[in-house]
């Protein structure tokens, strides 16, 4: 099975229903990092502050704006979601051979390399350094448009 690390935006999209068509062939899994998952429940919890992911869940119903908090304070169980428990040392591991990345992006890629994973960014978050590394390393970085 195929495997799809998305970034906070996409999964916010994904809970919303809203999933882009070309994020993913139906029967790839979806799959998060910790520091992304952190940044989407930071956003969406904080009512001072207005992003783009507030801004997209204040543009639907109260009903599916409850439905989509629901989901992201209980992920559901088809979103993998890995620990740093597991990445951690791929994460120093990356740094030691030479990665210079932040840490948002040293554990998507030690998290796509774990999961054999592809990963798919939404235009906001296209990220030059990672796409580097990532290439480097032979994972494919995807930034998804629609």
């Amino acid at each position: 099975m195929n495997v799809i690390l998305v970034d906070d935006h996409l999964l916010l999209r994904i809970l919303l229903g809203d999933e882009p068509h070309s994020l993913r062939p139906k029967a790839s899994a979806i799959a998060t990092t910790g520091l992304w998952y952190h940044r989407l429940c930071r956003a969406l919890s904080d009512q001072t502050v207005v992003g783009s992911m507030s801004r997209r869940l204040g543009g639907v119903e109260d009903s599916v704006a409850e439905s989509v908090l629901g989901a992201v304070i209980e992920l559901p169980d088809t979103i993998q979601l890995l620990s740093l428990r597991t990445l951690s040392w791929p994460m120093g591991q990356l740094i030691g051979s030479g990665a210079r990345l932040n840490l948002l992006s040293l554990e998507a890629l030690a998290a796509a390399q774990h999961l054999t994973a592809e990963i798919c960014l939404a235009e906001i978050d296209a990220n030059g350094p990672l796409q580097l590394a990532a290439l480097e390393l032979g994972v494919v970085v995807r930034t998804v448009t629609d």
